[in-house]
């Protein structure tokens, strides 16, 4: 398939979302959902719209940012693409900041680590907070501040510091203006925010309500205390991993010549806390930094450890905890599984299995019987396959088969799904689930 067809099919399923931006040209802004470096593709949700597939090429000019790689999930981005072609611009959306009122991640550490008095405060919303904020940090959303001044100091030329998703957020430079209103007078904002921080490797803590919430194959929580210690109380369903253990696994997947990650934990998006008896004692620390040397990207700390867990009454249990993790990704609605889709490979019964790459990237490689429709030629004639038998479509990333699953869904097919996982063939029919 060539990149006009990516490009136009984009058009015809995001029904006309796409806005002139004059002769032969056309613009679409929303904030990136996800990004295949491989496939050359940019997922992104327009607001209030579903979501957009563009391409990035060479040819690509970045406004904001020096390539594809100054961008991530959630930036919000407007791209400029003419028909049939890869964009040839893309514009990283930053919201600026009253003069003198930024500060740097350095600035930032100099303050937390000084004498002088200050409120962090995260002004993202809460759902987002609770999964992850910088400690010792207050959550106000911007709507809500104006009814909750009250939980600010009264000595207004405290020093206040706002930040939220970072300079596509728009909240740190709302928060600042309201602040300014009702009369405070030392304002900043951390407009590099939280993805700056969590790059840096600096710990992030996670709301023990939302971990409790979360409890069970689709999060793990892993203890780093003495295993003897553990064994008297710890998390319920807690592995116990103590933290010397972490550097350990690095070395040996390196020696390897494996990619550094937890056993049992391939998805580098599983959401994982570590803990012990403080927030910031040095086992925590350690055990935290090993997980973003990992690259694990939503790895937290439980705020206020264990004895905060305990305060306030959320499910402990004791004796030896396991060692082992049981992790299960948790699936988009029509996704399957990792193992269902291994077991269908090797005996598809009357499943169909639909590959929906390039001509080009099948030529390196397909699965045995599967059958091959690129995503632009299914979207043309969707007959091409039985609505009263099973599919399951899948491509090199999950954007392109989950693209194929909702229009097969929108045509009346009820019994498709979709891999959406990193998905290497090899010229033999073999397979790496990356």
């Amino acid at each position: 398939m060539s990149h006009r067809r990516i490009t136009c099919l984009v058009l015809v399923l995001t029904g006309g979302l796409a806005l002139s931006a004059g002769a032969g040209a056309d613009t679409v802004k929303g904030r990136i959902d996800d990004i295949s470096n491989k496939g050359s593709t940019i997922k992104l949700t327009p607001e209030g719209q579903p979501p957009v597939t563009v391409l990035f090429g060479p040819e690509t000019q970045y406004v904001n940012a020096a390539s594809v790689k100054d961008l991530g999930s959630p930036d919000l981005i407007e791209v400029e693409y003419a028909p049939g072609k890869p964009a040839t611009r893309i514009t990283k959306v930053v919201f600026g900041l009253p003069p003198g009122a930024e500060v740097s991640l350095q600035e930032l550490e100099a303050i937390r680590a000084g004498k002088e008095p200050f409120v962090l405060v995260d002004a993202r919303p809460e759902k987002q907070y609770v999964t992850g904020h910088l400690p010792g940090s207050i959550n106000i959303f911007p709507k809500d501040l104006p009814n909750r001044l009250n939980e600010l100091p009264a000595d207004k030329g405290v020093m206040l510091i706002f930040y939220c998703g970072g300079p596509t957020c728009p909240y740190t430079g709302q928060s600042i203006e309201i602040a300014a209103k009702a009369g405070h007078t030392n304002l900043k904002g951390f407009q590099a925010g939280i993805p700056a921080w969590k790059k840096a490797g600096k710990p992030v803590v996670a709301s023990p309500s939302w971990v409790a919430a979360g409890l069970g194959p689709n999060t793990v929580v892993i203890d780093v205390r003495a295993k003897a210690e553990s064994a008297k109380g710890h998390v319920k369903g807690a592995v116990a991993m103590e933290a010397a253990e972490f550097p350990a696994m690095t070395q040996k997947f390196v020696a390897e010549k494996q990619v550094a990650r937890l056993p049992g934990v391939a998805d580098m998006a599983a959401p994982i806390v570590v803990y012990g008896d403080t927030e910031n004692g040095q086992d925590v620390l350690t055990a935290y930094g090993e997980l973003k040397k990992y690259q694990y990207k939503n790895a937290a700390i439980l705020k206020g450890g264990y004895p905060e867990w305990v305060k306030q009454g959320l499910p402990i249990e004791a004796g030896a905890a396991t060692t082992q993790i049981s992790y299960v990704k948790k699936l988009k609605p029509g996704a399957v599984s990792r193992d269902e889709f291994a077991k269908l490979v090797e005996n598809r019964g009357d499943t169909i299995l639909v590959d929906v790459r390039e001509d080009k990237e099948v030529a390196g490689g397909k699965l045995p019987g599967a059958l091959h429709i690129p995503i632009d030629r299914l979207q043309a004639d969707p007959s091409v396959l039985a609505k009263d038998k099973p599919v399951i479509t899948y491509c090199s990333n999950g954007i392109r088969s989950e693209m194929a699953y909702d229009f097969l869904k929108k045509n009346g097919f009820e019994k498709v799904r979709f891999l959406n996982e990193s998905l290497v063939i090899k010229g033999d029919g073999s397979y790496v689930l990356e």
